[in-house]
């Protein structure tokens, strides 16, 4: 035997040359019966010889529609364990499930419902049940997308002497029940949705699961009651889905290594087509390295055509070093409506970054372990009443400000720069009350230093806590979220307590095309919202950002995306989705972007870390003040001040 069956690469691997290969066959078979048996009896016995001879694919995507199925290398191995679990089941009478964990495009729906159209045409009373998230996607007469549809389509095209002997469309498929019957051997296909008793009381020989990973099963727990009712009624489950979500049965069961069935992966990586050209740049260069040699130059080649691609996919918030990329991939990730999250899910089988979670859970575990500790100091700040300067601090172990760094005798801070990121709620308090934080970050190392997270605090006053800190940080870098209700505390700031140091955005001039100025982080859509806090996952991802508080990132891994729209989680539980929401992974999202437009990577500070502080008046604080001042001596804008306040 050649090959991966008996009649495996008999047909022509090449487009144009299938089609003529097919004409000829058929033309053949309308007059040579021996020739014809012989065609039957190879498309009944070898599963990619069916396939590559009378099974199609529908792709109205491309100028050329309708197109020969021919199977790709990286689909034959999956296509054949997946008919193999079939037989296995009816052989031993006991469970054989399958998972199909799949990229999209990459043809998994058309295979399985190929394999079981030639089990059709075949086996006597074979049976076969299908199940999707609802009933527009079972069947339909004119709706392309519907699995019913496609088999109905595939028959159509079969030869005449394929198809059942009396076979007729009209009589034999049923719209009402979403059924199709082969009257010469009783073999049945029947679909149905979620929300039916799927299969209740009657018996299988498969039953496919179709896109079971998608959020409309994993909503109300339909995934898991699917289930329940097909424990008794097959002995052969196929779960074929991408990766959705990181919850739900088939997420569980593609993290499950022990789950007794057969675990199938369909990549894109894998797929001639999607991964020609592949590369990949290891950290730290910018050489892009084919992953097949003879690929090299073509690899050059793309590149110099494309010089701003990394600035664009890494503006867009992908991680670029150390991926598997290809010019397919990038062309996917680079669409208007594409994310990282929307590729990690559709295309990476990543459930981690998937739709569901706005953070990727193992993203947000690891910086949990190796990032986050206890606050160096923790407690109140006092200002002056009428001034917001600071007077001293009081220790206090629910105090609402948190320092990573130990504060000199003088309560002076390290030399910084510093950023600080704000985020504001109402300023109420009981149920519904949600913090006003601010979050500050060390430009020379991307260290969170500071959180300061109250409630109940009004507007005005949060205003002047926030100018306090800042002047005490040695007027550090100032942003907030400018929303409707921010209004009060950017006058606070800007009017009464005139600071200056503060985040501008750009906006266009009514009725110009020029771009003005305007205080404040805009969070006027959820796009916007993604955007901040995918800025904010890439840092940490990349650890250029060091969060420290556990707070912080237990509130990244609270928001979730719900049909188009970013919703925090707690909040939705309790009855709240339109209250005013001030938390801490905003203020921190603003601070990174504030870090991100003033500091460049020739700043970041690879030395010992702020909570190491030296003690005032140490010798160690006096090295530190003498190389300070011995680093700065040529510096004109230096302020001998600065040191010795350090």
């Amino acid at each position: 035997m050649n090959g991966l069956t008996r009649f495996h690469r008999r047909y022509p691997q090449d487009v144009e040359e299938n089609l003529r290969w097919r004409r000829e066959c058929r033309y053949r078979a309308l007059t040579d019966l021996h020739f014809r048996h012989a065609l039957y009896d190879a498309c009944m016995e070898d599963l990619l010889f069916f396939m590559g001879f009378a099974c199609w694919s529908y792709e109205p995507r491309a100028r050329v529609k309708e197109r020969p199925f021919i199977p790709w290398c990286h689909q034959e191995p999956v296509f054949l364990a997946i008919d193999k679990a079939v037989d296995d089941a009816e052989r031993t009478e006991a469970a054989v499930d399958v998972l199909v964990d799949k990229s999209r495009a990459q043809g998994g729906t058309f295979g399985y419902l190929w394999i079981d159209l030639r089990r059709w045409l075949r086996d006597p009373l074979f049976a076969a049940g299908y199940v999707t998230r609802n009933e527009n996607l079972v069947d339909s007469a004119t709706d392309a997308d519907t699995l019913f549809w496609k088999l109905a389509w595939g028959i159509e095209r079969l030869p005449f002497w394929l198809q059942p002997r009396g076979f007729e469309m009209r009589k034999h498929r049923s719209l009402s029940t979403h059924s199709l019957l082969n009257p010469v051997n009783g073999a049945t296909m029947v679909g149905y949705a979620a929300g039916q008793d799927v299969g209740a009381g009657g018996r299988k020989t498969v039953f496919t699961c179709d896109e079971f990973g998608a959020k409309d099963f994993i909503t109300g727990g339909k995934d898991a009651s699917v289930m329940e009712a097909l424990h008794d009624v097959t002995h052969c489950i196929r779960m074929v889905s991408a990766r959705y979500a990181d919850a739900g049965v088939f997420h569980e069961a593609c993290e499950n290594p022990n789950h007794g069935g057969v675990h199938l992966v369909l990549d894109w990586k894998d797929n001639p087509i999607h991964s020609r050209l592949s590369y990949r740049v290891a950290a730290g260069t910018n050489v892009a390295v084919a992953l097949r040699m003879e690929d090299q130059e073509a690899v050059n080649a793309y590149h110099r055509e494309h010089p701003q691609l990394r600035r664009q996919l890494e503006n867009r918030g992908y991680k670029f070093d150390g991926v598997v990329r290809s010019p397919w991939y990038d062309m996917r990730c680079l669409r208007p409506t594409a994310s990282p999250r929307l590729i990690a899910s559709q295309l990476d089988r990543n459930p981690r970054g998937a739709v569901g979670k706005v953070f990727q859970t193992e993203m947000l575990e690891r910086v949990k372990k190796e990032a986050c500790k206890n606050p160096v100091w923790r407690g109140q700040p006092v200002f002056d009443d009428e001034v917001p300067r600071l007077l001293g601090f009081l220790p206090r172990d629910d105090g609402p400000l948190s320092l990573w760094f130990k504060p000199g005798p003088d309560n002076s801070c390290p030399l910084g720069p510093f950023v600080l990121g704000c985020d504001m709620a109402v300023g109420t308090e009981g149920a519904y009350g949600s913090n006003s934080v601010v979050s500050g970050i060390d430009l020379r190392t991307g260290e969170q230093v500071l959180e300061y997270a109250i409630r109940g605090m009004p507007l005005i006053k949060f205003g002047r806590v926030a100018v306090g800190l800042a002047l005490w940080l040695r007027n550090a870098y100032l942003g907030w979220e400018d929303s409707g209700m921010a209004a009060p505390f950017a006058k606070e700031v800007m009017e009464v307590q005139c600071y200056g140091n503060v985040y501008y955005r750009e906006v266009a001039a009514i009725g110009t095309k020029k771009k003005t100025k305007k205080a404040g982080w805009w969070n006027g859509k959820d796009e916007h919202k993604a955007d901040l806090f995918e800025k904010l996952a890439l840092g940490m991802e990349l650890q250029r950002y060091t969060p420290r508080s556990v707070d912080l990132v237990r509130e990244c891994g609270e928001y979730e995306w719900e049909k188009g729209k970013i919703i925090h989680a707690p909040t939705k539980n309790r009855g709240s989705t339109e209250k005013a929401h001030g938390d801490r992974c905003i203020a921190a999202g603003v601070s990174w972007l504030l870090y991100l437009e003033s500091a460049s990577e020739g700043n970041l500070d690879s030395g010992r870390e702020n909570d190491q502080t030296p003690e005032y008046g140490s010798w160690l604080w006096r090295e530190e003040r003498e190389r300070t001042r011995v680093r700065n001596a040529d510096d004109p804008d230096f302020c001998i001040l600065d040191v010795i306040h350090a």
